[in-house]
């Protein structure tokens, strides 16, 4: 026997979108577990629609009740089944998207980490240590004027085997025995040497892809972007053409007649550009009594009886320099 007819507009009002049994439905569908079934007439409309009832293949007057884990798992299937394809879009945009994210972390280090300054006595010299150490195809070394410091480029001897070093020196290198003593290091360990009248400053490029340049007194800044380690390499190219090479063991203190005449030509245009000895000296490597000697040589050469007329002679003498 079923129970006695009893529409559901007696209790349950719920419509085909209930996400869940009202209070009536719990009731009714509580009585379709305990009795086995419900009548089809007295079926409160949500536990249809939420799949806790079902008509059985033989009777198709009454509903019976259905596990709420089958129901609930029938009811999930098709947001499961959309929740598993969104998941997939999801996975699919996100790998799509790997190589876009390692291009512009890529972009952002270099733009951000391209330049490091790096100080004291101690660092210094074990970055540029790890530095040559590292070369792998081609050392460039510019070492312009003063004594060896914790900021000097180190030790020839740890350049790495079929590295080639090129390294620029000023003229004055020639005659001062510390740097003469370095070049001849150079030579030992298989690198090459030239001078040049005025250098600008103490710089170190490693493969073209890294390159130290030298503030004297504060450390060492590491640079690491490409265009401006290009421009410095193209620098260095340009003066190692113009320089000088040195030949042998370079044990010889004196001067190639050359070499004397294109320092005194640099005094000469330093001198029309109104700098001091000193400042003259320090842009040439050289002594303050080196850069009077060449003052008063030119002096005497042109006739010249002050500093202001000296200026103009060379000026008017020579409108090459």
């Amino acid at each position: 026997m079923h129970d006695a007819a009893e529409g559901p507009e007696a209790g349950c009002r719920c419509t085909d979108t209930a996400r869940a049994p009202c209070a009536e439905g719990l009731s009714r569908y509580r009585a379709a577990v305990v009795k086995g079934c419900l009548p089809r007439a007295t079926a409160p409309p949500c536990l249809v629609h939420l799949g806790l009832l079902t008509p059985p293949p033989d009777d198709p007057r009454v509903l019976v009740p259905v596990s709420p884990d089958v129901a609930e798992s029938e009811l999930l299937r098709p947001v499961r089944e959309l929740l598993g394809a969104q998941q997939d879009r999801l996975r699919s945009i996100s790998s799509g998207f790997s190589p876009v994210h390692a291009i512009y972390r890529a972009a952002r280090r270099e733009s951000r980490d391209w330049l490091t300054v790096v100080d004291g006595a101690d660092a210094v010299p074990v970055l540029l240590e790890q530095a040559v150490r590292g070369c792998r195809t081609e050392l460039l070394t510019v070492r312009p004027t003063g004594e060896r410091g914790p900021y000097d480029v180190p030790d020839p001897a740890l350049v790495p085997a079929g590295v080639t070093h090129l390294a620029l020196y000023p003229h004055a290198a020639r005659t001062h025995a510390v740097q003469r003593r370095h070049i001849q290091d150079i030579g030992r360990a298989g690198g090459r040497v030239r001078t040049l009248h005025q250098l600008a400053g103490r710089l170190v490029v490693c493969d073209r892809t890294t390159a130290y340049v030298f503030h004297e007194g504060q450390g060492v800044v590491e640079i690491r972007h490409t265009a401006v380690v290009a421009h410095l390499a193209a620098v260095f190219d340009d003066a190692w053409e113009r320089a000088r090479p040195v030949a042998g063991p370079a044990t010889a203190r004196t001067r190639e007649p050359q070499i004397v005449d294109e320092v005194r030509r640099a005094v000469m245009r330093l001198l029309v550009s109104g700098l001091t000895d000193d400042a003259i000296a320090r842009r040439l490597g050289v002594s303050r009594r080196t850069v009077a000697g060449h003052v008063a040589a030119i002096s005497g050469d042109l006739g010249s009886q002050s500093r202001a007329q000296l200026g103009y002679l060379i000026a008017r003498t020579e409108p090459n320099l």
